[in-house]
């Protein structure tokens, strides 16, 4: 458990920073999404349907980088398993902060020949940066910008 903290506090602050808004909505997210209906939340995710192209610097880069890297980190530590809409949510959330513009993606794909999956993604611009690993096999059912 020292260890832990000896890390946390060697960690630059700015990323720091980073790293503690990213456990609050982390937890946030976990809670909206297991406990509460999308239908009662999702004007908390942005306006339906509307995507939003923006250009991003490398100083927004280099704060998207560090909030994914400390996406995978909280994804170690924390005791359940968090899902792909519990990390895009926290990611979202976390670049709102920073005046960052997102869309939320979800999608479904089909698995076999009855079960249907689902899948959320995040975009900023035309960069997947949370939930890329298989998200061009679903299809778009909706996104929240």
């Amino acid at each position: 458990m020292f260890k832990l903290f000896k890390k946390y506090y060697s960690i630059d602050k700015k990323e720091r920073k980073i790293l503690n808004r990213t456990f609050f909505w982390l937890i946030y997210a976990f809670v909206l999404v297991r406990m509460i209906p999308l239908r009662w939340f999702s004007h908390f995710l942005g306006e339906f349907k509307k995507e939003v192209a923006v250009e991003i610097n490398s100083g927004q880069k280099e704060l998207i980088q560090m909030l994914t890297k400390n996406i995978r980190r909280w994804k170690r530590y924390l005791p359940w398993k968090v899902k792909c809409f519990e990390e895009a949510i926290a990611a979202k959330k976390v670049l709102e902060k920073y005046n960052i513009k997102t869309t939320i993606y979800l999608g479904v794909a089909k698995e076999g020949e009855k079960n249907l999956i689902a899948h959320a993604w995040l975009k900023v611009g035309d960069e997947i940066i949370i939930g890329k690993k298989g998200a061009d096999k679903f299809v778009v059912v909706g996104f929240y910008s």
